[in-house]
């Protein structure tokens, strides 16, 4: 049931008390102040979906090389073009630190206090690895030990270094908790109603932190490799999809692009289709007219990265009013043991995860015929342990098309596939030399804290990058 309308003006309310510091840490009179956690918790999870949904979904799309411009407008031109500055990025900074963190510190506190609520806790603390994932993933520095733990105004920042070793540690703190314990709170206190993502299913969330821990190991795979083969010894990862699916095709109510591009802007051919994505999906993948619409002669088609597209010859990225915003995917954990395992010189595994989770890609998107692209142009062809990642992540990298653009880009930066030059378009835009490796600090941080770090050039590569 779409239980979006409560949680919408609850999260308007709360997002409207956001200061102007870099941390929402003064009184503010409008503030709720005392709000449940039944509440809260939703709006940390719609507050999310909001900005993973809209700004780093649009990022991610065209700097995976999905889409490009259209050549009758010029919305995203410096997107496509990687022409952004540190005012560019204030947008996710801003909201993560400033509406979802203290809301997640605030759940994690009220559920402590209350003492029979682990089940709130596994929840928050679930999405605080997800939000400082996504901080440390954009900006490489971020301010947790003393900008989260401690509220310190002006705080200095964790480095992303330090970051992963955070992020490990939250995952193994909550991997630890008793998830019998955790499953009797949760029938004492339920989130059913109130959690949007699983609907109360506290085995999907341990479930989730699992596969972002894994896929958090794997930026070090050298330094993580027992840890890795344990967790997949385990083999507890993503069994549903974890996605804020609670969208409704009215104005404001909608998946946070499609209510941007299709419904708010002057135009609605905007973001077409990047030919590179033909590079790697069969043209008789049934998932490419679910990828994209508007197709010229009935055929999707598109033009090179870095290009403006004549949007009568190209065909359009597909919008959808009603599509989750995905956290995490069952084919992503799939891919994600397909590559541990590769690496692990584990082919028989690989094989096996890598075809699962291109059944589930398929699956997501409601598509038929799988296995006949497993047996044929999507088989998986054992050799040495790169040249299996190199398959595992470019078909990662198509399936992602609609799901998680972001992560798409993520990969590309830390593996180097799809290889630019060869099935992706090489172009640097604007940049001299590279490519886009990360948002720019915030300039509003900059503003209000003086420890905040030197804005770095986008193509400036972090420590886990290829």
């Amino acid at each position: 049931m779409k239980k979006i309308f409560t949680v919408l003006a609850l999260a308007a309310t709360l997002a409207a008390t956001s200061c102007n510091d870099w941390l929402d840490i003064n009184t503010n009179p409008n503030y709720i102040s005392d709000a449940d956690m039944s509440l809260l918790l939703p709006t940390v999870q719609l507050m999310t979906a909001d900005k993973v949904g809209y700004d780093i979904t649009l990022y991610g799309s065209f700097w995976a090389q999905y889409v490009t411009q259209c050549s009758t407008t010029n919305q995203y031109y410096t997107i496509m073009t990687y022409d952004v500055t540190n005012t560019s990025f204030n947008s996710p900074w801003s909201y993560f630190y400033s509406s979802v963190l203290p809301r997640i510190k605030e759940i994690i506190a009220k559920a402590e206090e209350a003492g029979n609520a682990s089940n709130y806790i596994l929840e928050a603390k679930s999405m605080l690895v997800y939000s400082l994932y996504m901080l440390t993933s954009l900006y490489d520095q971020v301010a947790y030990t003393e900008g989260y733990l401690t509220e310190t105004r002006t705080p200095n920042f964790d480095s992303g270094q330090d970051m992963q070793k955070i992020l490990i540690g939250l995952c193994e703190e909550i991997r630890t908790m008793d998830a019998d314990a955790v499953a009797a709170d949760e029938a004492m206190n339920l989130t059913t109603s109130s959690d949007m993502v699983f609907g109360g299913d506290t085995e999907a969330w341990f479930q989730f932190v699992n596969t972002l821990y894994l896929k958090i190991l794997l930026r070090d795979f050298s330094a993580n490799q027992s840890k890795i083969s344990s967790l997949l010894a385990e083999d507890d990862f993503l069994a549903k999809d974890a996605a804020f699916d609670n969208f409704l095709d009215q104005a404001d109510k909608s998946n946070p692009l499609y209510e941007s591009d299709r419904r708010q802007l002057n135009t609605t051919n905007n973001i077409r289709c990047c030919s590179d994505v033909l590079n790697v999906l069969s043209a008789s993948d049934p998932r490419l007219t679910y990828f994209y619409d508007n197709n010229p002669g009935g055929v999707v088609s598109g033009g090179p990265y870095g290009t403006s597209a004549d949007p009568t010859e190209t065909s359009r990225l597909a919008l959808y009013a009603t599509e989750p915003v995905y956290f995490g995917t069952v084919d992503e954990a799939g891919f994600l043991k397909a590559e541990a395992y590769a690496r692990l010189g584990n082919a028989a595994s690989a094989k096996t995860a890598y075809e699962a989770a291109v059944a589930a890609a398929f699956a997501r998107v409601g598509a038929s015929g799988a296995a006949s692209f497993i047996a044929g142009d999507y088989a998986f062809t054992a050799g040495t342990a790169e040249a299996m990642v190199e398959q595992i992540i470019n078909q990662k990298w198509a399936s992602n098309v609609h799901g998680l653009p972001w992560e798409s880009w993520f990969d590309l930066n830390r593996t180097g596939y799809p290889t630019r030059g060869t099935i992706l378009t090489d172009s640097h835009g604007v940049l001299s030399e590279g490519y886009p490796q990360r948002f720019i600090y915030s300039k509003n941080s900059a503003d209000y804290n003086p420890n905040s770090p030197t804005p770095v050039d986008v193509n400036v590569k972090m420590w886990w990058q290829k």
